[in-house]
């Protein structure tokens, strides 16, 4: 082990144990300028956007599978090409068609 130590190359402001302001900033301090309502409001910031909607986007059924080797583990994925790891968690199945945007 070395005895080498780590020089450090900035200087910095050390607040510990000091009291320091903890003012509100507002977009106002930066020079932004917020059209419409409130600008602290973050509904200000959509203002003439167009409406999103997501939609119901639940999965139809979710499932805990179980593996007995490793073996069947990488059969499993191959069958459904989705390869998984000894890391994966979980996989997403989703098997759809998408609008084309023209």
């Amino acid at each position: 082990m070395s005895d080498d130590k780590i020089e450090e190359s900035a200087e910095y402001d050390n607040f510990i144990g000091k009291k320091v302001d903890a003012t509100p900033v507002s977009l106002d301090d930066f020079g932004i300028e917020v059209s419409g309502g409130d600008p602290q409001s973050a509904s200000a910031h959509w203002v003439g956007m167009p409406e999103f909607e997501n939609g119901d986007n639940r999965p139809y059924k979710s499932l805990i599978v179980h593996f007995r080797t490793k073996e069947d583990f990488e059969d499993f994925g191959k069958r459904i090409e989705q390869m998984g790891s000894e890391k994966t968690k979980s996989i997403c199945i989703l098997r759809m068609t998408l609008p084309r945007i023209h």
